[in-house]
């Protein structure tokens, strides 16, 4: 059963970092933290009726990817259904090339690239641990790494000309 004083530390400690990787692989700060709010219940739920959570944060980062990509799917569908019925597409407004961010070029990656990426070294899980919360071979996690890091570093470079003007 999950202690009272697990539960607060997790809030005090791993809570925002958990809602803030969220929001970088969903786009969707309040969507993150509904997502891993709902983790949370869940895991005090299970932990009530008996089921042992080896380590909480681990289990609610699982679970909330799960969360967001089941309302991932959702959104899909609903799109899909949309554009068959004719309804205006709203169009997302093109920040441009000297609005590059982290972010943005996070929600650029491809979701697996995107999900290792926030796990591993926002929310600094190992690779064997990233695995296990993706279901997926440790060398699929260091593969989307290697592939994810090109791109951001493509994405984010700053052009040496530029460095040595901002340095001068």
């Amino acid at each position: 059963m999950i202690e009272d004083t697990e539960i607060r530390a997790f809030l005090q400690a791993e809570y925002p970092r958990l809602v803030n990787a969220v929001a970088f692989v969903t786009g969707d700060l309040g969507a993150a933290e509904d997502a891993v709010q709902e983790a949370l219940v869940r895991a005090w739920i299970r932990s009530e009726r008996g089921e042992e959570i080896d380590s909480l944060t681990a289990w609610v980062a699982t679970v909330t990817l799960n969360l967001t990509r089941s309302r991932w799917r959702g959104l899909l569908t609903e799109r899909r259904f949309a554009t068959r019925q004719g309804s205006p597409r709203i169009e997302v407004e093109d920040r441009g090339a000297d609005h590059v961010d982290v972010q943005v070029a996070l929600a650029e990656l491809p979701r697996r690239q995107r999900e290792v990426t926030v796990l591993r070294y926002f929310l600094q899980m190992s690779t064997q641990e990233t695995a296990a919360a993706l279901g997926v071979g440790e060398g699929t996690v260091k593969n989307s790494l290697s592939k994810a890091r090109s791109a951001l570093a493509q994405a984010l470079r700053i052009d040496d000309q530029e460095e040595h003007d901002v340095q001068t």
